[in-house]
């Protein structure tokens, strides 16, 4: 009864992952505007004279708004799996002479449920009906896209490494000739390593930050993938091919 009620709470729940992506992005939102305000954020771009901290801020922002894109696309893909499993439970009318399913609203699950009676229909009835490669084909139209927020993260954690790089480099450049006699020279040094440490620190918070939050948002997609693919499996499984080999066996008599 549990398990029931939690599938029930699922098909009639409605956008459920973009409600999550939502909640992520209104924080990390928050908090931005709270950085901003106390004047973190300008003193992070404008102390690294190198420019990696502005980089990894655009590069951050493309890749959080592809990622909101695909988690959108994503969640319609969700309401139309439940949408599909309503009309399928409810006993709509199905054509199985056609590789088409017009008692099923249109989307990317019923494309392949219509793509499953279309093989059943072309492959013969002697034919073992496999949806493997058709399920395997479905995951990657359903991940085209996604594999570029981890690129992403993994891109911005190593901007922040070449910034720790280059700020100690920056920091450590001027005390190589350092005549510790000269104090004029000795204070210019120390101004000059207080800025490649902030080139440093900086860029490594940048690069950790958002490397983050585009991990997170990934996670989030990954599971909503899998949770399409598997109530899509379990639908398929139980009342698709079921009604495909009774189709097939209609038409052996």
């Amino acid at each position: 009864m549990r398990l029931e009620s939690r599938s029930l709470a699922r098909i009639d729940s409605q956008h459920v992952l973009l409600l999550k992506g939502l909640l992520l992005w209104i924080v990390v939102a928050f908090a931005a505007v709270v950085a901003w305000s106390y004047g973190l954020l300008q003193q992070v771009w404008t102390a690294d004279a190198t420019g990696i901290s502005v980089a990894i801020t655009l590069a951050f922002l493309v890749a959080a708004a592809q990622g909101s894109r695909q988690v959108l696309l994503l969640s319609r893909a969700l309401n139309h799996l439940a949408a599909v499993q309503r009309a399928i439970q409810g006993g709509m009318s199905s054509d199985h002479r056609s590789g088409n399913i017009p008692g099923l609203p249109e989307g990317c699950v019923a494309d392949y449920i219509s793509g499953l009676y279309t093989k059943a229909r072309l492959s013969g009835a002697r034919v073992a009906l496999d949806q493997a490669l058709l399920l395997e084909s479905f995951e990657t139209e359903l991940r085209q896209g996604h594999d570029f927020g981890w690129f992403v993260a993994d891109l911005l954690l190593s901007l922040g490494l070449l910034g720790t790089v280059v700020g100690f480099i920056l920091m450590l450049g001027p005390i190589a000739m350092l005549d510790a006699a000269d104090h004029t020279a000795v204070k210019a040094a120390l101004a000059s390593m207080g800025g490649g440490m902030a080139v440093a620190l900086y860029t490594t918070l940048a690069g950790l930050v958002g490397g983050i939050l585009l991990k997170i948002q990934s996670l989030l997609l990954d599971g909503g993938i899998r949770e399409l693919m598997q109530r899509t499996t379990r639908l398929t499984e139980i009342y698709v091919l079921p009604a495909i080999e009774r189709m097939r066996g209609d038409a052996t008599l």
